[in-house]
């Protein structure tokens, strides 16, 4: 029988503040930050940019430095998270093209075709109804627009799990894939099932399998 994942759509706006503190502290966690912002910036430098789920809003802080001609948005469920991510705009001097706002992945307030390119990082098992989600994704691409999906795999390998603790750490890669453990309930075939079962159509979708993260990659 399958275990219950703890699983919430939002983290409360009391855990905010604690979430933001791990979020910063954790190198692995801050990695992940960082190795998305280079692949997001590698492939775009001007357009608008919408991040979903996007937290104390660490992601698009990593991919505007280096891709100061994008317009960022970053949406989250939680006011506690938007709070935090603005004020850390405001401090950080790049509030005026760095914005953040509460809403829902699966009831986008963006018209059709409003952004060149959409990110999501470790959200995706939080999300309620994926394939409404990603509906909404599709309908506020651009043509040709790009949508990655980052998200930490419960079934992460052997191979990706030593690789894991001979970059970190004994400690810290089994406090990690713990936490992973108890918190994600995203798989390959969860993924997978995911992308097969879309009523929209992108010109390309797959899943990437990238140590103990699982990228969507999909092209409108």
């Amino acid at each position: 029988m399958r275990r219950k994942q703890f699983n919430i759509e939002a983290i409360p706006d009391f855990m905010a503040g604690f979430y933001s503190l791990i979020a910063r502290k954790i190198s692995c966690i801050r990695d992940i930050h960082t190795e998305v912002a280079g692949e997001v910036a590698a492939e775009i430098s001007s357009g608008r940019l919408l991040d979903i789920g996007t937290g104390p809003g660490y992601v698009p802080f990593e991919i505007a430095k280096r891709a100061p001609g994008l317009e960022i948005i970053g949406i989250d469920l939680s006011s506690g998270m938007i709070e935090i991510a603005d004020r850390n705009a405001r401090e950080s001097g790049i509030s005026e093209r760095v914005k953040f706002e509460v809403a829902d992945a699966a009831r986008l307030p963006f018209e059709e075709g409003y952004f060149d390119f959409v990110i999501s990082t470790l959200s995706l098992h939080h999300w309620r109804n994926p394939a409404a989600c990603i509906k909404e994704i599709h309908r506020v691409l651009k043509e040709n627009g790009r949508a990655y999906i980052y998200d930490l795999r419960r079934d992460a390998t052997k191979e990706a799990g030593s690789q894991l603790k001979k970059k970190y750490g004994w400690f810290l890669s089994f406090l990690f894939l713990k936490i992973v453990m108890l918190h994600s309930s995203i798989t390959l075939s969860d993924t997978e099932k995911i992308i097969s079962s879309l009523e929209v159509n992108f010109t390309q979708k797959t899943v990437q399998e990238k140590g103990v993260i699982l990228k969507l990659y999909m092209i409108k």
